[in-house]
């Protein structure tokens, strides 16, 4: 579903990737773990198209991206970035809302301007995805009025709005109240029962160890090691990602 090749990504004369690659299958629960700052979020940015990367390819369902050494994009980059963001749907850690947008606005602006479907249609669909993320009755309600959870999950049903192929969290509850957080959560391990592909970036290890189909480790943006949840979390090979667990597990 989504082919990382080689890719190499500087900020400057910082080098931050240096050759990373991956594959991440369809339908795959991808959990990125790791320190702050190791390149979980760069990464994520880098395959919707939000961060230049320099060298390399990222491929992500038929359509590819390369890297580029310099920030104007030709018509063609640009294009090919466009498809990349309709086919992966991305949600941040700080929600993104329109604030002078209703609930229900926010979730059918994009299908309607941006994809062209009718009205009616992405009304529907957007009372659909509600319910999904078990906010129905609040479609007329504004940002302001809810809390983080709630803004989270409307913004889940955001990107869902958009039936994208695959998509990308970033840090999703860390901005969140520890009383919310398992709201967005339970959203998110249903989109992984539904077969979505997902690859999030986070720090909650529970959500990692039960819903991840493999765990890879950042750490100065080099993918330390990578394997199924009960490998990383129990017998993992490397002293930095023993250091890591350590720190966050308290253990």
């Amino acid at each position: 579903m989504i082919k990382i090749a080689e890719l190499h990504k500087l900020y400057g004369d910082f080098h931050l990737f240096k050759g990373l690659s991956i594959n991440i299958h369809r339908g795959e629960v991808l959990v990125l773990i790791g320190p702050s700052g190791s390149g979980k979020s760069t990464f994520l940015r880098c395959i919707n198209g939000l961060e230049i990367f320099q060298k390399g390819s990222i491929l992500v369902d038929g359509v590819e991206i390369h890297g580029l050494a310099k920030e104007r994009l030709s018509s063609v980059e640009r294009n090919a970035i466009r498809k990349v963001r309709l086919k992966v749907g991305m949600v941040f850690q700080h929600f993104n809302l329109f604030p002078h947008m209703t609930v229900f606005q926010n979730i059918i602006e994009a299908p309607v301007h941006v994809l062209g479907f009718d009205r009616k249609e992405a009304e529907e669909r957007a009372k659909v995805l509600l319910k999904k993320v078990k906010l129905d009755g609040m479609a007329g309600m504004y940002p302001e009025n809810l809390s983080g959870g709630e803004k989270q999950r409307v913004a889940i049903a955001r990107a869902l709005a958009m039936k994208p192929e695959a998509m990308l969290f970033d840090e999703p509850t860390s901005s969140l109240d520890p009383e919310t957080v398992g709201e967005v959560l339970t959203v998110m391990k249903e989109l992984a029962g539904e077969g979505m592909t997902m690859v999030v970036a986070t720090h909650e290890m529970k959500f990692a160890e039960e819903v991840a189909d493999r765990v890879a480790v950042f750490d100065r943006g080099e993918i330390i090691e990578i394997g199924p949840p009960e490998e990383i979390f129990k017998n993992p090979s490397k002293e930095r990602t023993r250091a890591f667990l350590s720190r966050i597990l308290n253990r």
